[in-house]
């Protein structure tokens, strides 16, 4: 089932991006486009924390949740050319399968590169849209027929009980430190939402594969290695990508950036694991400020590093002295 939901990841962001471009194209004028994609990222990414909440407490809607995500996403591909329409049915439906099937595969393993793998495919797919590699009508037929395999096959009832993620029992130290760990760890989701990005005029899919290696290397580095050296291995490459110039070094540096991905979002869960929907939409909306003000942010790429490792490190230890997960030590 990783793989179907890896694959939906794929043409879900595929849809949205190849729709959004077939709109940009036509539009004579950059204001609107600039107002329609940033309405698109706050539905796609701001709302997925209240509906991940609702559907952690709501299970029985998980199936539901991939119905209504490809309904609003057909109707935003076939909406045009009411782009205000076309936008919120794109955002909508991006939120709820981020939402839905992110939680399931937090549910559903233990380990890093699973997570990995699931959030890599993303970029690929925007991408293909983006440039116009590949319609969106494409993506919606291979994305309904992932949809009809998971609805065939997927029952909430079977996913595994959060138990299974908890460590000691809550007290109000360890919920001081889980909280505590939560905004270290949303925190660093900011830093890689303003430096996690690459632009090569020369190789659009460069960079997107870039991001997808990054995310899948950062899980599997977090599970061979253990997420405290992970954090140590991604300071020390990026950091020593800095010294040189050129191509090749800001691509290592955009991979080290992109390695972090499948580690908050594992940790975020281990804080509170009984709500793998809410910790999945909290991290996806931190996303935002990189996408709203990249352009204003003065921080030196070096200082980035270094307090996204010093923000990376603090957790750790808050994790080791309270041992707020028995699977995160």
């Amino acid at each position: 089932m990783l793989i179907t939901y890896t694959l939906q990841h794929l043409a879900v962001d595929g849809i949205c991006g190849a729709a959004l471009a077939a709109y940009a194209v036509r539009e004579e004028f950059l204001e609107p486009i600039i107002f329609y994609f940033a309405l698109y990222n706050l539905l796609a990414f701001g709302l997925q924390a209240a509906a991940g909440f609702f559907l952690d407490k709501h299970e029985k809607f998980l199936r539901a949740a991939f119905v209504v995500s490809l309904v609003a996403l057909g109707l935003g591909i076939f909406s045009a050319p009411e782009i205000f329409a076309q936008v919120i049915f794109l955002g909508v439906g991006n939120c709820l399968f981020h939402v839905t099937a992110g939680s399931i595969v937090l549910r559903s393993f233990k380990t890093y590169k699973e997570l990995g793998l699931f959030v890599s495919s993303g970029a690929i797919g925007l991408a293909l849209g983006l440039n116009q590699l590949v319609d969106a009508k494409i993506f919606l037929v291979i994305y309904f027929a992932l949809t009809c395999y998971i609805l065939t096959n997927f029952k909430p009832e079977n996913l595994p009980s959060p138990e299974i993620f908890s460590g000691q029992k809550n007290s109000g130290k360890s919920f001081f430190a889980a909280v505590s760990c939560a905004i270290l760890l949303l925190s660093c989701v900011i830093m890689r939402g303003f430096g996690g990005g690459g632009t090569s005029a020369e190789f659009v899919m460069l960079f997107p594969i870039i991001f997808a290696a990054g995310k899948i290397l950062g899980g599997v580095c977090c599970d061979k290695l253990g997420w405290q050296n992970t954090i140590l291995l991604i300071f020390v490459a990026g950091f020593s990508s800095l010294q040189f110039e050129g191509l090749v070094p800001l691509a290592v540096l955009t991979l080290t950036f992109n390695m972090t991905m499948p580690l908050t979002l594992r940790l975020l869960h281990f804080c509170n694991p009984r709500c793998p929907g809410l910790m999945f939409g909290l991290a996806a909306g931190c996303l935002l400020p990189g996408a709203f003000f990249k352009e204003n942010f003065t921080v030196a790429v070096q200082a980035m590093v270094v307090i996204q490792f010093l923000i990376l490190f603090v957790a750790w230890k808050i994790f080791s002295r309270k041992n707020l997960a028995v699977e995160a030590a």
